[in-house]
């Protein structure tokens, strides 16, 4: 395959597919054609710069499963979504276009996406860049401080020196949050319980925050599944902890766990968030953003949360609900089932 590859995953063959491989062949040089999701897989696996169009305009009962499933498979792959006219847009696209369009359109998308940076795999390098300068200027300037507050001579300037050092360790948190949300280490997977994966959270987070006792609000149909578990059980717990806090003192959380297909299992939580403006939604997992938007010195990274589902093929997206409130959903892959014996 070339440096860079498009594959055009066109499940339903028929004039309409054979147009766009024609075009996407006649304007970028080449596409590889893939009538399945596994090949469609494959093939974008073979090449770290692919992009990969899906043709969903006659799949509209499953294009959401679709996009679903191949995010879950191909996080870093730039993905665009053709969807048919009055389709719900397919969910965890970088791109959709929605009929009527016109097939220079997604020549013209796919050209974009080819020259824009390969942001997943320069990420944790920028990040690794950046905690290494700014921890040893820390170190240092923190051993310094250090140094003046037992020197007698230091005396009078100890409120100031407390407040450098307030400033530093703010400086490493947000340092820990930006490396938090990029890092991609491979999981150590164990066998888990959905349910007492909830429940942990939940206790997780009343741990930290006594005052939170009994405002989650649990329901779960218990499933197997494969996770590192205390990871994920601190991201859900940092997640459900924020939206908490912004709520008002007595706001509940409700929390709803278990299948939402064949292939994902879902961890819904839905609460009031008045405290949060309303485009909270679209910016929840941001680096530092959600911190600010609280006004919270340290602890809590959303965007670390995030990177810990993605590292498990799964995701966490937030939606708008009524007026001031918020869903969000923590996706992982359901556990296969083996299928009958013969």
């Amino acid at each position: 395959m070339s440096r860079m590859t498009v594959v055009a995953y066109c499940p339903v063959p028929g004039l309409a597919a054979t147009a766009l491989v024609a075009a996407l062949r006649a304007g970028l040089g080449s596409a590889h054609v893939a009538t399945t999701a596994e090949e469609a897989e494959a093939a974008c696996l073979a090449n770290a710069r692919a992009l990969l169009v899906l043709d969903l305009r006659d799949e509209q009962s499953a294009a959401a499963a679709h996009s679903r499933r191949l995010r879950r498979r191909l996080p870093a792959t730039r993905m665009l979504a053709l969807a048919g006219p009055s389709m719900p847009p397919p969910p965890l696209c970088d791109g959709v276009l929605t009929m009527p369009f016109y097939l220079t359109d997604v020549v013209a998308w796919c050209s974009r996406a080819a020259q824009a940076p390969a942001a997943d795999a320069v990420l944790p390098d920028i990040v690794a860049g950046l905690s290494h300068e700014v921890g040893n200027a820390l170190t240092a300037l923190q051993l310094q401080v250090e140094l003046l507050g037992t020197d007698e001579a230091g005396a009078p300037l100890r409120e100031h020196l407390d407040q450098i050092a307030q400033a530093s360790r703010r400086i490493e948190a947000v340092v820990s949050d930006v490396r938090g949300s990029s890092e991609r280490p491979p999981v150590q997977a164990v066998p888990a319980r959905l349910a007492a994966l909830v429940k942990e959270a939940a206790t997780t987070v009343v741990g930290r925050a006594p005052a939170l006792r009994g405002r989650i609000q649990m329901r779960c149909r218990d499933e197997s599944l494969r996770i590192e578990r205390p990871l994920i059980c601190a991201a859900l717990a940092d997640v459900w902890q924020y939206l908490l806090l912004a709520g008002e003192e007595d706001d509940a959380l409700t929390v709803r766990a278990g299948p939402r297909d064949e292939e994902t299992l879902a961890i819904t939580a839905v609460a009031r968030v008045p405290r949060l403006p309303g485009d909270a939604a679209e910016r929840l997992f941001t680096p530092l953003w959600a911190r600010q938007a609280l006004g919270l010195s340290a602890g809590l990274s959303l965007s670390a949360a995030r990177a810990a589902f993605r590292r498990h093929h799964g995701d966490l997206c937030a939606s708008a609900r009524d007026p001031g409130s918020l869903s969000v959903d923590a996706l992982l892959p359901r556990e296969r089932r083996a299928g009958p014996r013969p």
